[in-house]
């Protein structure tokens, strides 16, 4: 079939030696409307697999398996939700590669709502949402028994700190496990302070997946305070830089 009618799952970043425990994918940002398919090599999708080299080593170490996905189309296209699906597809693929492993969702920009919007996928324990697009109708059902963390850059043009900000919100008023990080002075590449983004999307899974015998990465201290607070505060933890938080 044709590229452009399938979305497509890349090979692990690096191999998990020995049996695999969990797995995290990556989702590329996009347009609101688009039935072009992504660029494999252009920003949204390239940016994801920065940081998947960034914490693949490291996470490969603890027998997680990173991964990246590309999905069939640019854009959201109204209520064909297109990424949602895709999404759902490459969860089953590593099943049927993996087993039943836990998993950990993780997206940028457009990417940030698939993965929420398809939380509820077989085996999914965990959704990191980086500058997430999240539209004030999104619905928080599908998050029910699982860990969703936002993150946000203080400089966003491009999607709204404050609809995350109300999402956040709103998913917690309906009995969620949320919390949220604010990044002052990045935008919505995350390639200013990229280290920290990198640091959040490690601390997350290894929280989500790793062994409890694993010493914790930095910025898993910032992340489970951040869901120990209660709202607002949980929801707008302010990380200034190497693990200072804002108070």
């Amino acid at each position: 079939m044709s590229r452009e009618i399938e979305p497509r799952l890349d090979p692990p970043v690096r191999p998990v030696p020995g049996v695999v425990a969990g797995v995290v994918l990556l989702t590329h940002g996009g347009k609101e409307r688009s039935h072009q398919p992504p660029r494999l090599r252009g920003g949204p999708v390239q940016r994801v697999r920065m940081i998947a080299r960034a914490v693949g080593p490291r996470l490969a170490g603890q027998g997680i398996a990173v991964h990246t996905m590309s999905f069939r189309y640019q854009g959201w296209n109204g209520d064909e939700r297109a990424p949602v699906p895709d999404v759902r597809w490459a969860v089953e693929v590593l099943g049927r590669r993996y087993g039943e492993v836990p998993v950990v969702l993780a997206g940028h920009s457009l990417g940030g709502r698939a993965v929420v919007n398809a939380a509820d996928a077989p085996g999914v324990v965990g959704v990191l949402g980086l500058a997430p697009w999240l539209p004030a109708d999104e619905p928080t059902a599908q998050l029910a028994g699982r860990r969703l963390l936002l993150a946000h850059g203080t400089k966003d043009r491009v999607t709204s700190p404050r609809s995350s900000f109300a999402f956040a919100v709103r998913a917690r008023a309906d009995g969620h496990r949320v919390a949220r990080i604010v990044l002052p002075g990045s935008g919505h590449t995350l390639l200013a302070r990229a280290r920290d983004w990198n640091r959040l999307v490690l601390a997350f899974t290894s929280t989500c997946l790793a062994d409890a015998a694993v010493p914790s990465p930095r910025y898993a201290d910032v992340i489970a305070d951040a869901f120990r607070a209660d709202a607002p505060d949980g929801l707008q933890r302010v990380l200034i830089s190497d693990g200072r938080v804002r108070t």
